[in-house]
């Protein structure tokens, strides 16, 4: 390798170190990634906050929560999971597999909802927040 090619790589290194922190903070901020993850600088000052999971089976008009608890183990783990992984990836994981194993679970059921809840700190008024979302699948088809 020569000298020019070396310093060529020196910069472009030290390039993606300088622009790194600035697209990792973007990405937490708008996707929810967890900051503690990917090479991020942000979690040295950010805490460590849950994302709960949700989960309501649709039967005509009523809508029933399906209590973790009180599911296969399989499907419990599933949600355990998710929730795991939506704390990692942020909105960038979706909920589809897991909604296509409650429905199929739920036979009876005309669709499911599931309420993704992230915790998170609002830099700006350095408080707490909570973004939903939430997410429907029918019988009919994903989303």
């Amino acid at each position: 390798m020569t000298l020019a090619a070396k310093q060529r790589l020196v910069v472009a290194v030290l390039a993606v170190l300088a622009v790194w922190p600035i697209a990792h903070r973007a990405l937490v901020v708008h996707a929810r990634i967890d900051p503690w993850r990917f090479f991020g600088w942000a979690m040295y000052c950010t805490p460590k906050l849950p994302v709960t999971v949700e989960a309501r089976a649709s039967y005509g008009r009523a809508r029933v929560p399906l209590v973790t608890g009180s599911l296969p183990p399989p499907l419990q783990r599933a949600i355990y999971r998710f929730s795991h992984r939506r704390a990692q990836w942020g909105t960038f994981e979706r909920p589809d597999r897991l909604a296509a194993r409650l429905l199929a679970d739920q036979r009876d059921a005309d669709a499911i909802e599931i309420l993704v809840r992230h915790w998170y700190l609002d830099a700006p008024t350095a408080t707490i927040k909570e973004a939903r979302y939430t997410y429907r699948y029918g019988r009919d088809g994903m989303p």
